[in-house]
């Protein structure tokens, strides 16, 4: 696993389907939502998508930090301001797309490559562990923070985790 800092110097406009949950949700079978967003985004969204697009799982409007509260998930892909414009409001008949701005700022990012969920499981069990240690020398935002799924391939593949710090 690495982890580096990595300044975004500007704003990723995104555009996918959401659901609210909270970590303690997340570890039941029956409660967890995350496992059915990405699913139901595999089925009717990513393949319409262009062969290799990078996709982005956007985690925001926290509620408090990730030991309690809600938070939104987007399952998306970036989308340029040309087609935020034309696809504004847009309904499908698979629910309504949402639209999210990963800000620009300073996030850690930890990268893992392998099968998929258990690669981005690690990422964010690697995340937790880093941030919960007292002797962590970075702050959480709680903002937005994000997993970039690169070439676009949610079975196997490479994810960096991006958490927001200040």
């Amino acid at each position: 696993m690495t982890s580096e800092i990595k300044e975004l110097p500007e704003a990723i406009a995104c555009k996918g389907i959401s659901v609210r949950t909270t970590n303690n949700a997340e570890i039941s079978h029956e409660t967890a939502k995350l496992g059915r967003l990405w699913q139901k985004f595999y089925q009717n969204h990513a393949g319409n998508l262009p062969e290799g697009e990078d996709i982005y799982g956007i985690y925001h409007n926290y509620e408090s930090d990730d030991l309690v509260g809600a938070f939104d998930v987007v399952a998306g892909w970036k989308v340029d301001s040309e087609q935020e414009q034309s696809d504004n409001d847009s309904n499908t008949k698979n629910g309504t797309l949402v639209s999210v701005d990963i800000p620009a700022g300073k996030y850690l990012v930890f990268s893992e490559e392998g099968r998929m969920p258990n690669t981005v499981m690690n990422a964010w069990e690697k995340a937790w562990t880093y941030f919960n240690d007292r002797s962590c020398e970075h702050v959480r935002t709680y903002h937005v923070d994000f997993e970039h799924y690169i070439g676009g391939n949610l079975e196997y593949g490479q994810v960096d985790l991006y958490i927001g710090i200040e």
